[in-house]
């Protein structure tokens, strides 16, 4: 059984830049795993917002091109990954209002609904952070969810 991978916006951003060669070098690894059929890609149409929103037109045409080749299934944000998104909001971030903030507890909320365990992110400041994840996962049990999130960086999903 392949493992099911939420691929958040970062790792898709970082085939496209080169401020940070190292990361862009596992994006791409990663995504060669993917193609190759190890693992299955989900994203959901937070990817798409966020992309959505990149002012330069021919970098947003790379990333779509990006997702398009790969062919991730496309998961729904609904009202229910939007009241968990809320409760992450509330809790872990103590009802921060940025719009980063919002993006990154959609993600997780949207998998988490949907059931994919793995989250694959760079976001190393609200995502992949031990404090973070640990806040995520006890809001999830405290709302019902038995699915325990781990989320990490495309390296630990890079078979070699």
């Amino acid at each position: 059984m392949k493992k099911k991978l939420y691929i958040e916006t970062s790792v898709w951003n970082q085939l496209e830049h080169d401020d940070r060669p190292d990361w862009k070098v596992t994006a791409e690894l990663f995504f060669a795993n993917v193609k190759t059929g190890h693992y299955e890609p989900y994203i959901s149409s937070v990817v798409i917002d966020e992309i959505g929103v990149t002012t330069d037109k021919k970098l947003q045409a790379r990333l779509i091109d990006h997702v398009n080749r790969i062919r991730p299934v496309m998961l729904e944000f609904n009202d229910e990954a939007l009241a968990l998104a809320e409760k992450y909001i509330a809790s872990e971030f103590n009802g921060t209002n940025s719009k980063q903030v919002y993006n990154d507890c959609r993600h997780v909320a949207v998998a988490t609904i949907n059931d994919l365990k793995h989250i694959v992110s760079f976001n190393c400041r609200h995502l992949v952070n031990d404090r973070r994840i640990d806040g995520f996962n006890a809001v999830n049990i405290h709302n019902g969810y038995d699915l325990v999130v781990d989320i990490a960086t495309p390296d630990k999903f890079v078979i070699k």
